[in-house]
């Protein structure tokens, strides 16, 4: 989670200030109707967070695109496809087209949607409203997710999700980059739903600041746990059966809440023997997996661990000892927030 060190302090204040006063500005615009957003023909539903860092938000996209195929709908992801090589590029990916290295040409996030929800499109663009009208012409029965949507006002949406994790503060923050909050703690006004990502500690403090900033909000909980820990060619040939892991374990990721993933994998009893943690969204190539081992050996790990979103980018089997934390979504209202997600799906 991003915070800057204290020493840095004084130099943020007039940035912080300065950003914070502009994003206040946008958000006054589009509410008063001086900016407006553009609407696709199609349904769209929003997933996005209050803080930089990781929350949860491409599990959660995940869950709700395979929530959308078995409501007989065709789940589309729209995504900016942070870290691509062709940045510029408007990739409209049906599910039948092959993609040679999809974490390159597409980003980690569509990557990782793709090989887990096969029934899916993809529109990976900078503009993502190009994207969908594209998408919206080939396919009717089209619903889209789009990823990271909270503070990209220029779509429209017919629901608006927030995912907060309860170990992220909200009040005891500030705008980047004095802290981690992408916009002010009362934009969480806009949003139609909040799931609080439940961690045990934390949980009621976040319901509270969400009943008196949104009153009217629907509020659902859900838990993001790892499920089953996979050997990295089983889970790359599409098994998800588990498998005994020798521990201790040596984590290696590459997210934005490194701690969080460490927590989840305490909970499971594993013995953490040490961790290499990469900025998010970088890709480590074949010799970074070596040295991880390396270092690895030398704190007397059994294997490397690592998150499926770090899986996706590998370039090729690296041929050493490497565990997939498999992880899935469960909102604890389960019926309610499939129900919301089918009338979101038939407006």
């Amino acid at each position: 989670m991003y915070m800057p060190p204290r020493w840095m302090a004084p130099l943020l204040f007039v940035p912080g200030i300065l950003w914070e006063a502009a994003l206040r500005a946008r958000n006054h615009l589009f509410e008063s109707g001086r900016l407006t957003a553009r609407a696709l023909p199609r349904p769209v539903i929003s997933i996005g967070n209050m803080t930089l860092g990781g929350t949860g938000k491409t599990p959660l996209a995940i869950h709700i695109a395979r929530l959308l195929v078995q409501l007989e709908a065709t789940p589309v992801l729209l995504s900016r496809g942070y870290a691509r090589h062709a940045r510029h590029r408007c990739s409209i990916v049906p599910p039948s087209l092959p993609v040679a290295v999809p974490a390159c040409e597409l980003g980690d996030e569509p990557a990782l949607v793709r090989k887990s929800v096969p029934e899916a499109w993809l529109g990976v663009a900078a503009d993502r409203f190009e994207a969908g009208v594209r998408i919206a012409a080939k396919v009717p029965g089209a619903v889209f997710i789009l990823d990271d949507g909270f503070q990209h006002r220029k779509l429209r949406r017919d629901l608006d999700l927030l995912i907060l994790d309860a170990t992220q503060p909200l009040e005891a923050n500030r705008i980047f980059p004095r802290g981690s909050l992408r916009e002010p703690v009362d934009g969480i006004r806009r949003c139609h739903a909040v799931l609080i990502n439940c961690t045990g500690a934390g949980d009621a403090m976040m319901d509270e600041i969400v009943g008196r900033v949104h009153p009217r909000a629907r509020v659902f909980h859900c838990q993001q746990r790892i499920e089953t820990v996979v050997p990295y060619p089983e889970w790359i040939g599409g098994s998800a059966a588990p498998a005994p892991v020798r521990t201790p374990v040596f984590l290696v990721a590459a997210i934005g809440n490194p701690r969080r993933y460490e927590r989840d994998v305490t909970a499971l009893g594993f013995e953490i023997g040490g961790s290499r943690f990469y900025r998010d969204h970088f890709a480590p190539g074949i010799d970074d997996w070596r040295a991880c081992w390396e270092e690895a050996r030398s704190a007397g790990a059994q294997c490397l661990l690592t998150t499926e979103k770090d899986a996706v980018k590998i370039p090729a089997d690296p041929g050493v000892p490497l565990m997939v934390a498999v992880q899935s979504t469960h909102v604890s209202e389960n019926h309610a927030f499939r129900e919301m997600i089918r009338r979101a799906a038939t407006t």
